[in-house]
């Protein structure tokens, strides 16, 4: 995919689903930084065929409005890291202070790295650990007699070949 293209299907859904919220340079800046988040300020201007203070400038709006986050990627699977998906359904009971603890204390486990709330009572955390058997216990461990928490389905990732659009390299088998 080259992140340049305005006519893929890709560039066509974002401009379908951001209109007037994102242009044409604002969504192949994002494209270029998923690709490639080491770009400088001068290659994203010569990508784009701007100036270096409008690419500049466009880069660090889009950083300030917090549409554009810059960040890691780190790919488990090669490094053979165990990690899974966890639905928690909320307990509708719960009072909010004793949610908002519960999301609070999701917030600080060195397991989870990744929190989401979902209408309708659910969240999704996303826990890793060094193996199957250390995971599968840390997230019982974590979970487990909570008031806020009424069930949760863990799912174990087998393989991800796809993470924020990005397809990942295969791993070697």
């Amino acid at each position: 995919m080259n992140a340049l293209d305005t006519n893929d299907e890709e560039f066509k859904l974002f401009k379908e689903i951001f209109e007037g919220k994102l242009d044409d340079i604002d969504m192949k800046i994002y494209r270029l930084l998923r690709n490639n988040g080491r770009l400088t300020d001068t290659e994203l201007a010569e990508k784009l065929g701007v100036s270096i203070t409008t690419a500049r400038r466009r880069r660090r709006e889009l950083q300030e409005k917090g549409y554009l986050q810059i960040m890691g990627l780190l790919y488990f699977g090669p490094i053979k890291i165990a990690y899974a998906d966890v639905i928690v359904k909320l307990n509708i009971n719960a009072k909010m202070d004793e949610v908002e603890s519960f999301i609070q204390d999701c917030l600080q486990s060195p397991y989870i790295y990744e929190v989401t709330e979902y209408m309708g009572n659910y969240i999704l955390l996303r826990f890793y650990e060094k193996d199957l058997e250390k995971l599968n216990s840390k997230i019982h461990e974590f979970l487990q007699n909570r008031y806020a928490v009424s069930d949760y389905n863990i799912m174990v990732a087998t393989i991800t070949p796809k993470a924020w659009n990005k397809i990942l390299v295969k791993e070697e088998k």
